[in-house]
């Protein structure tokens, strides 16, 4: 027999007559004749071209080649073990890889405290993070180079996306002020009274989600923002900020993050005005096994806050 068509059914019939020491138990437990097995063990030992066991009438031995090709079967079968349980889980998506953006709100409190829930649950998954504006990553899940995207979006602007969303927790806007500014010390601010302001608000090129929340809250507030300045990452805003060039208006989530020389305000908005979210967004179409997995396993909303 050539030694690479000997299979699994002859390394299977040695392992076990190598445990056993014993043809004819052995055979028993294969639930195959004896003179069966012996035919395979000897065309083994014919493929090899090495005697494995040392027969008597008395007693069975393994032969020194015996005894280190039975180390590597075993290793074979504890390979081969390990081989079905990695494909039954990457067919269940227990293991394998995630490509996920997110923006600055969700970096700072949900997207950790949610991927470490999904790392307790599926340890195998690996993920590659990647730092992306809102708008940055829906382009990405629409060409297929992101998995899972973790941005803004407002309850008004689904269809706008153009991807899939879940809202993960419900982030309501806050008034960012310089220390000095008049309205400094109220605990809250209704948006009306904001009218006069002058605003610094994020690029068109980084910020297109935000600014259609931001000027659909200002609109439904009776007012058109004075946008004296605008700036691409969220320092640039706190910066201007704090040069007093204007206010802003930007997520709570970052109320603790903010410059020491600033203030963040509740925003008082009424019921009926858009609500807005740090979410997940994905594309229906994408195929990774892995991302319904993440989705449906994110955990409760009141975990990451």
């Amino acid at each position: 027999m050539n030694p690479l068509r000997f299979d699994l059914q002859h390394l299977r019939a040695f392992v076990m007559v190598a445990e056993q020491l014993h043809f004819k138990k052995s055979a028993e437990l294969l639930h195959m004749t004896q003179p069966g097995l012996t035919r395979l063990i000897k065309a083994l030992e014919e493929a090899l071209q090495v005697e494995l066991f040392e027969r008597s009438t008395r007693q069975v031995k393994l032969t020194a080649a015996g005894f280190l090709f039975l180390q590597e079967s075993r290793q074979v079968f504890a390979h081969l073990s390990r081989g079905i349980d990695l494909a039954q889980q990457a067919k269940n998506g227990d293991i394998g890889h995630l490509v996920i953006a997110y923006n600055d709100y969700a970096i700072q409190d949900v997207l950790p405290k949610t991927l470490e829930h999904f790392k307790q649950q599926y340890p195998h998954i690996s993920t590659d993070l990647i730092y992306m504006p809102t708008q940055e990553q829906i382009l990405g899940l629409q060409h297929g180079s992101l998995d899972l995207g973790f941005g803004f979006a407002f309850s008004e602007d689904s269809e706008e996306l153009g991807v899939a969303w879940q809202p993960v927790f419900q982030d309501d806007p806050v008034v960012l002020l310089p220390k000095g500014h008049p309205l400094a010390q109220q605990t809250r601010i209704a948006l009306p009274d904001l009218a006069n302001e002058r605003f610094v608000v994020g690029s068109k090129n980084h910020w297109q989600v935000w600014r259609r929340y931001f000027y659909l809250l200002c609109r439904q507030a009776g007012f058109y923002p004075n946008t004296v300045q605008e700036a691409s990452t969220m320092t640039g805003i706190m910066s201007l900020v704090a040069a007093n060039m204007g206010i802003a208006i930007l997520s709570q989530s970052l109320r603790k993050y903010v410059h020491a020389d600033l203030v963040a305000i509740d925003l008082d908005t009424p019921a009926n005005y858009p609500q807005s979210y740090i979410s997940i967004m994905w594309q229906p179409s994408n195929s990774n096994p892995c991302v319904p997995l993440f989705i449906n396993n994110l955990p409760h909303p009141e975990a990451v806050v």
